[in-house]
């Protein structure tokens, strides 16, 4: 009979076992998965920022200095907040839409490296909506693995909180 009781506990142990592991995993790879999509976010944003910076020095080479809005950006760092990375893709794109007119009045627009910024910086505009979808598309997935029993025991662990979407609206004007 005492033999029965052990192994049942450790049919229960074992059980137990497999369910935190597989807890832990599910979580850590809903964790990793939303992680690596906002680094691709932070790629786009760097890009942005960067090409931005190299009509911006173009202008300033001709003696050109567009007013510029006061820079609220944050630095450019792997992990950033989806805050932090939604205020550093409105900062780009108010700069931008001072900068691009003043450099078209310049006449710069027809030099090679500055069409080659503009255009790489449209594209990384292009790139990053479909970044922030799927950011959002795993951010989704951790918050909804995190909110289900055995998991949210195992995020509230780990202090694992539910991460915020990422909202980019290109073109729009903020007040």
């Amino acid at each position: 009979m005492l033999t029965i009781f052990y192994i049942c506990a450790v049919i229960l142990i074992i059980a137990m076992g497999y369910i935190y592991i597989n807890a832990v995993n599910k979580v850590n790879k809903a964790d990793i998965a939303a992680r690596d999509a906002g680094s691709d976010i932070d790629t786009c944003l760097w890009d942005m920022t960067h090409n931005l910076g190299i009509v911006v020095k173009a202008l300033k080479e001709m003696g050109i200095e567009p007013e510029m809005p006061q820079d609220q950006s944050v630095l450019l760092t792997i992990g950033m907040t989806s805050a932090s990375q939604q205020l550093v893709a409105k900062n780009a794109e108010e700069r931008m839409s001072i900068v691009k007119p003043a450099a078209e009045e310049a006449g710069i627009t027809e030099k090679e490296d500055i069409a080659k910024a503009l255009q790489k910086y449209e594209n990384a505009r292009i790139e990053l909506i479909g970044a922030g979808t799927k950011y959002n598309a795993m951010v989704a997935k951790f918050n909804a693995t995190i909110s289900h029993f055995p998991a949210s025991f195992i995020a509230s662990h780990k202090s694992k909180s539910p991460k915020m979407i990422f909202v980019y609206q290109p073109g729009q004007k903020t007040e």
